[in-house]
């Protein structure tokens, strides 16, 4: 078998038996104090998508399955689809079956580069805050970025929300028709150099694997 990458979800965070990988913002922020004791923050890089990445336990040949899957990534150089387990559905919605057969798009992006919304909804249907999206744009590579929503919305009779906010801000490139996933929404992402952990067997003939992902904006 051939893979080509970025590894889809069935590829990669489907088969490792993920137990825990909660996502948090990863800032690039320098800071600088003034005479005057005030602090100065600035903003050297976009925000990225981190997780810190913990499988279940597992008996010798499944752990050296898992490893071998993750040598195919040839460390930090491949990327992989992957998302938080927490935030897989949208909180009123937590089999996707709301959703259904439904394709949400960007109906209209705001001036403030942290608001959006989205059309082609079920009508009624309701986005929690922390609640995450994804936004698939631009072709040749196609950009992916990865939104946690800061305020709750519900979309009106024909299926549009009003402007809601969410973070981090937009890349550039979004616009209005890009597609938004909101049932398992995923970040390209690669294992941060180093990061990876493997034990030694346990009295039960187990072993423990551990890594950090971080996010990339193209595959």
């Amino acid at each position: 078998m051939a893979y080509s990458f970025p590894l889809s979800l069935a590829e990669f965070q489907d088969i490792i038996n993920v137990a825990a990988a909660p996502f948090r913002l990863q800032r690039s922020e320098e800071y600088s104090g003034l005479s005057s004791g005030q602090i100065l923050a600035d903003e050297m890089a976009p925000p990225l998508w981190s997780a810190p990445v913990r499988l279940f336990p597992a008996f010798h040949d499944d752990g050296l399955e898992t490893q071998a899957l993750i040598d195919t990534l040839d460390g930090s150089m491949q990327s992989f689809l992957f998302y938080d387990p927490r935030a897989a559905f949208p909180r009123h919605d937590p089999d996707g079956t709301l959703l259904g057969a439904a394709t949400p798009t960007v109906h209209s992006l705001g001036a403030d580069n942290k608001s959006i919304r989205i059309e082609g909804l079920p009508a009624g249907y309701r986005l929690s805050r922390g609640d995450m999206f994804a936004l698939r744009y631009g072709a040749d590579p196609e950009r992916r970025t990865l939104h946690r929503l800061s305020a709750p919305v519900e979309a009106d009779g024909v299926g549009q929300t009003p402007l809601f906010e969410f973070r981090p801000h937009l890349e550039t490139g979004a616009a209005a028709g890009a597609a938004v996933e909101l049932i398992k929404p995923a970040a390209y992402m690669r294992i941060m150099p180093g990061s990876l952990s493997v034990s030694e067997a346990d009295d039960f003939g187990t072993v423990s694997i551990a890594f950090t992902a971080i996010q990339r904006l193209v595959p």
